[in-house]
């Protein structure tokens, strides 16, 4: 096929197009390493030079999930679905875990929390002591994710210290309904926008292999364009047993490399994590990751599946030559 990529200074301005981003997912192996790659290479180094951060998450209230999220092994729906079932940790086991990601070379650290959202005035007592302790005892940037959020309870974690919020929209909107049922994408995307009001370094993504169509895929990452968002996580979908996507095999490794260079090409000034899944997905491919574009990743483990190991990563980054720096300093540095 003819395939011509705009001009570096054309992508650096406004992004490639939709027509070009589906060129790429059509693309051979060889067209791919030889034209995409590279250039999505540059542009990474273009905007974050030899510096890449890492996310560390911890799963602080897990299972019994009343949403129906056709991916998530915490969902109450899937009862053969293998999740530990537990309430919020306590501030000082919170604090205890962002110690120990500090430890292992995160730079930023994610409070997850399963469920529709977080207005226990007593848990959201326990975040904000959590929070509160994080800022004064690390050197983490602290984040969240606690689901479908209100004004007043985010303003409250907003006060404590949290820099950043993190809300994913999951999926396309179009395919989003075979993937949720519980809310709306339009829900995911009102919280999405709350917390960019509010003055939130905002985190949001979504996850890929859901058994979308190229198309869906395409639509997806220009709606986050169209969000705009500080930072992306991308994950791939590691099919959970008990879950209805349990046989979901959708991606291979060239896919997850040409998805992240897409959302590179489209978004060139963003923040890229690679998340979940890409042990499972990329195989092989893993240390290619910053090749094709991202400029950070998670490391340790994920919220119900095991990641590579925080060495692993560390050193690969080593071997690249890149310094691990929080995501919040490297826009200030750059500023």
């Amino acid at each position: 096929m003819n395939f011509t990529l705009p001009s570096i200074a054309e992508i650096k301005k406004k992004g490639i197009d939709v027509k070009t981003a589906r060129a790429i997912l059509e693309l051979d192996e060889d067209t791919y390493f030889e034209q995409v790659m590279p250039l999505a290479k540059q542009l990474r180094f273009e905007a974050f030079g030899n510096e890449v951060s890492f996310c560390t998450i911890t799963n602080a209230k897990s299972g019994a999930c009343i949403e129906d999220c056709g991916f998530c092994a915490q969902s109450a729906n899937y009862k053969q679905a293998p999740s530990p079932v537990y309430p919020l940790l306590t501030a000082e086991k919170i604090l205890e875990q962002a110690k120990e990601a500090e430890s292992i070379g995160g730079t930023e650290f994610s409070i997850v929390t399963s469920g529709r959202g977080m207005n226990k005035q007593r848990e959201l007592d326990t975040m904000v002591d959590a929070i509160t302790q994080i800022r004064q005892q690390t050197d983490l940037e602290t984040c969240a994710s606690l689901g479908l959020m209100q004004r007043e309870d985010l303003q409250r974690l907003k006060d404590a210290g949290m820099i950043h919020y993190h809300h994913n929209i999951e999926t396309a909107r179009s395919y989003f309904p075979k993937v949720v049922t519980s809310h709306t994408w339009e829900e995911e995307v009102q919280t999405v926008t709350l917390a960019k009001e509010m003055g939130f370094e905002v985190c949001c993504g979504g996850i890929m292999g859901m058994g979308e169509n190229k198309d869906q895929r395409i639509e997806f990452i220009f709606q986050l364009k169209e969000i705009d968002p500080d930072s992306i996580p991308l994950n791939f979908l590691n099919p959970r047993p008990g879950t209805p996507m349990a046989e979901l095999h959708d991606l291979t490794p060239l896919d997850c490399l040409k998805l992240i260079s897409v959302m590179r090409l489209a978004m060139p000034q963003k923040e890229l994590f690679i998340c979940g899944g890409k042990e499972v997905n990329l195989q092989q491919y893993q240390d290619l990751i910053y090749d094709a574009g991202a400029s950070g990743a998670m490391i340790g483990n994920y919220l119900t599946t095991q990641g590579r190991s925080p060495e692993q990563e560390l050193a690969l980054a080593k071997k690249l030559g890149f310094k691990p720096v929080g995501p919040h300093q490297r826009a200030k540095a750059s500023a």
